[in-house]
């Protein structure tokens, strides 16, 4: 609970007089109560080490509030300085050159060397890295340290994406050699370090006093992990959190008119997506997968999980400088789905549908009851999320599977057969190949726009729907992300209004 703002006209006597002391020597003023800000998420990491393990619920968490890289990335989007205080890119778009800040310790007290930078950066950009953003790394040849602050990168071809590559888990910095277990504890060098994990419950954030940067404006952070929509409101109203980062049409619905709470609706890169597996026979076939598209009412689907959602069509939303509306892309039609089906010789067709337990069972069970209507019998194989990133990310052992995908460089995944839906389509490989060597914005967006439309058309997923982020907060909060808080959520900014 967030020890801030209290009931009693006592209490507060207590606030406003403690809240005129000022800290020795600084000049600052010194809080009485220490500000914990309690935040309500989804989806718990399964592991808190950056550098090997994958899954939103750990970007969200670590990303510029733990770890950093030489660059980092506002809410809108920004490529903004970080452990590099500036840099300079060749005209050619081949030799990025940064200035490596001085003055950085890691969380364990270690002083950041250059010698840290160059191991990390290519340890992630090493061939059979399990570092899950080294598919990002692909265009790197060579790093180098040329002397104490300066590095410079050298790319095999442009890479018009790289900075905002180096924001991802590929281009944290950590120690080149710690005794740190970072699987349950970190040693990063951003704001926040790790206070406490207690698996299953909350993850708290406190305070780094040796960083580099400006001071959080909180004494801490602790990420609540409550799956139930019921008990995340009963949480906020009670007051045993702060903020809930994400919720449902209902429970923002309940929650509008109530005096203490304000109700922001963000902007979101994300899709829920049925994705299929393309080295299995059946899903291989463009008409089954088109058949199993058209057979799914993508507006019911939207208005059975509350209506707080957009329908896509492809893998881009409006706010994507390539959007394209693909949503006639498959129309709802089950006549035409038992047709493609029966042309395809799979009337009876049996599938499985591997998805993790964090999400809602009404979406699942809505899809198999729409696939049963053209004759395809789903099997819902709900498992544990650590599980569903062994067996279906890791391994590529399923036949379908959903899974909400957060990263607005996704599309590009569809030009990587390696990716675990095993899409291989060298037209789709060679846009996404142009669009990352483009030499100016507009060049790439017109190929992402290209692919956009390729995918669609060939069927290469499903896109069930867009949800769309809204987030609900104490009225005296100050400074909480609204936009893409799913993989770029940055708490140090978070106060109470005085």
């Amino acid at each position: 609970m967030r020890r801030t703002i209290a009931s009693t006209a006592l209490i507060l006597g207590g606030l406003l007089l403690a809240g005129c002391a000022t800290a020795p020597g600084t000049g600052t003023p010194e809080s009485a109560t220490p500000q914990i800000i309690d935040i309500r998420v989804g989806l718990e990491p399964t592991s808190l080490d950056v550098t090997t393990t994958s899954g939103a619920g750990l970007v969200q968490v670590m990303r510029g509030n733990v770890y950093e890289g030489l660059v980092g990335l506002s809410e809108d989007l920004e490529i903004l300085p970080a452990l590099a205080s500036d840099w300079k890119v060749s005209e050619d778009g081949l030799t990025y050159t940064f200035t490596v800040r001085e003055g950085v310790t890691f969380h364990d007290g270690t002083p950041m060397t250059i010698d840290d930078v160059v191991a990390s950066l290519t340890a992630s950009s090493a061939e059979g890295s399990m570092n899950p953003d080294a598919k990002r790394m692909g265009s790197v040849a060579s790093i180098e340290a040329t002397d104490e602050t300066t590095l410079v990168i050298t790319l095999s071809q442009r890479d018009i994406n790289f900075l905002e590559s180096l924001t991802t888990s590929a281009g944290y910095v950590v120690p080149a050699a710690s005794s740190v277990d970072l699987a349950s504890a970190t040693n990063g060098t951003g704001p926040y370090t790790l206070d406490r994990w207690n698996r299953g419950s909350t993850l708290a954030l406190e305070p780094f006093d040796g960083y580099w940067g400006d001071a959080p404006l909180n004494d801490g952070v602790v990420f609540h992990y409550i799956a139930d929509e019921t008990t995340a409101a009963t949480a906020l109203q009670s007051g045993e959190v702060d903020i809930l980062a994400g919720v449902t049409a209902e429970t923002a619905e309940l929650l509008r008119g109530a005096d203490e709470f304000q109700v922001i609706e963000g902007d979101s890169t994300s899709w829920m997506t049925l994705g299929f597996n393309h080295s299995f026979a059946p899903l291989a076939d463009q008409r089954v997968r088109q058949a199993l598209r058209q057979a799914i009412d993508k507006e019911e689907l939207i208005e059975v999980i509350g209506g707080q959602a957009l329908e896509v069509g492809t893998i881009t939303v409006p706010t994507d400088a390539w959007h394209v509306d693909a949503t006639d892309s498959a129309p709802y039609d089950p006549a035409a789905a038992r047709k493609l089906l029966a042309e395809a010789g799979q009337e009876n067709l049996n599938l499985t549908l591997t998805v993790s337990n964090t999400y809602d069972t009404i979406i699942t069970e809505f899809i198999a009851a729409e696939l049963a209507e053209v004759g395809v019998t789903v099997t819902i194989d709900t498992v544990e999320f650590a599980t569903w990133l062994e067996d279906v990310y890791t391994n590529k052992d399923f036949e379908l599977t959903m899974v909400l995908h957060v990263d607005p460089a996704t599309i590009t995944y569809y030009g990587n057969p390696g990716y675990y839906w095993s899409y291989d389509n060298a037209e789709a490989q060679a846009l996404v190949t142009d669009a990352r060597q483009a030499a100016t914005p507009e060049v790439r967006d017109e190929k992402l726009r290209a692919v956009a439309e390729l995918v669609a058309k060939d069927a290469a997923s499903d896109w069930l729907y867009s949800p769309q982020t809204v987030v609900v907060a104490g009225k005296d909060l100050t400074g909480f992300p609204v936009d893409r808080i799913s993989n770029n959520f940055r708490v140090s900014g978070i106060t109470v209004a005085e």
